[in-house]
């Protein structure tokens, strides 16, 4: 098994006791799904919710020293990076999975049709929601750990929440949607790349600052 792989499988048995935590997020998800939200909504809300877990993996880490562990089992620094990153992403790839279920369900309930377009749409949103604020919590956290870093990992969120009070960038960014969503497969397209683009560089950095951390 290559090097990342062990170190993902190890944090998926790490995360087994936050089992609760994942019984939250489908909570959420079915109170958001009952007030009649679309699965845009529903999607970047759990792609939130995913970013805030993604920081309990660290939190783990440090609390039971699993460094020790990491050293156990052969293998390298950027194999530890990668594999953290395969973890974070495959938690998000699972929750939009059972977003997908959940909204089949209340689109069946409700005698309406889930659109393919529309959960294209849900996904490409909520993964760059999720890839822009775990594209800056990861590195934060590989840099200095979880506790000095837990109040800087709320950086992005609070960033975020501060620009849609801003006037002038709603009035901006309502222009933007409002184009983008006349042309769906530019949006989504664009969102998936850049996703991808902020998932390469913020990987690149971890490397960098984990190995000066080392």
């Amino acid at each position: 098994m290559k090097g990342f792989l062990k170190i993902t499988k190890l944090d998926f048995f790490t995360m087994k006791s936050q089992a609760a935590v994942y019984l939250s997020f489908v909570l959420i998800v079915l109170m958001f799904g009952f007030m009649g939200s679309s699965i845009i909504v529903l999607g970047i809300t759990g792609a939130w919710f995913m970013a805030l877990m993604s920081s309990n993996i660290f939190a783990i880490q440090e609390k039971n020293n699993l460094e020790r562990l990491y050293g156990s089992v052969s293998v390298g620094l950027k194999d530890i990076v990668l594999g953290r990153y395969t973890f974070v992403i495959l938690n998000y790839l699972a929750s939009f999975l059972a977003i997908i279920v959940m909204c089949s369900g209340f689109a069946l309930f409700q005698h309406k049709t889930l659109e393919v377009a529309d959960i294209l749409l849900g996904f490409s949103l909520s993964l760059l929601a999720f890839s822009v604020i775990t594209g800056i919590q990861m590195p934060l956290f590989f840099k200095m750990g979880y506790t000095k870093a837990k109040v800087w990992s709320m950086v992005p969120f609070v960033a975020v929440m501060a620009l849609v009070v801003i006037p002038s960038f709603v009035s901006a960014l309502s222009g933007v949607i409002e184009f983008m969503l006349t042309n769906k497969g530019i949006l989504i397209a664009c969102s998936i790349l850049a996703s991808c683009v902020v998932q390469f560089f913020s990987y690149q950095i971890a490397v960098v600052v984990y190995r000066k951390r080392r």
